[in-house]
């Protein structure tokens, strides 16, 4: 997930029960609603858009200065949150209106996606077809002009 791990405070919401073996391995404090004024890693779960929305913009209010802010939904695959809503579509747009854009997407286990954004004004080359924010689409129309 692309952290590198210094023993900080970070905020883990929604978790799954599968992934609290992995919560144990950060060296730091595992806050699960945020506690703190500013993380530099926030990882937020959640089984439909309105529930991750939710909890993503809580997490975006305590996203430290180019924080890593990772947003987590089960996969469409998924045998054990069948009839989610949630797709890589879908919450790409999820924090259009505060101003992120997605930069990657991995898969954390049979179960689960993830997508990571970073606020448009801190990606240097916005070098893609499309974008959500109105910002990120002026820079791609502005690149391939």
């Amino acid at each position: 997930m692309q952290y590198k791990d210094q023993g900080e405070a970070i905020l883990v919401m929604n978790a799954p029960q599968v992934y609290e073996e992995v919560i144990t391995h950060f060296k730091g404090e595992v806050d699960r609603e945020a506690l703190r004024d500013s993380y530099p890693f926030v990882q937020v779960f959640g089984i439909s858009n309105d529930t991750l929305q939710t909890a993503a913009r809580l997490g975006v209010a305590v996203l430290g200065d180019d924080g890593l802010l990772w947003l987590c939904y089960p996969k469409k695959t998924s045998k054990a949150y069948k009839g989610s809503d949630c797709s890589r579509e879908t919450v790409a747009v999820l924090l259009a209106d505060e101003g992120f854009e997605p930069v990657r997407q991995i898969a954390i286990d049979e179960d689960w996606s993830a997508l990571r954004f970073r606020h448009v004004d801190r990606i240097k080359n916005m070098v893609r077809a499309s974008a959500v924010t109105d910002k990120g689409k002026q820079r791609t129309q502005d690149s391939h002009t």
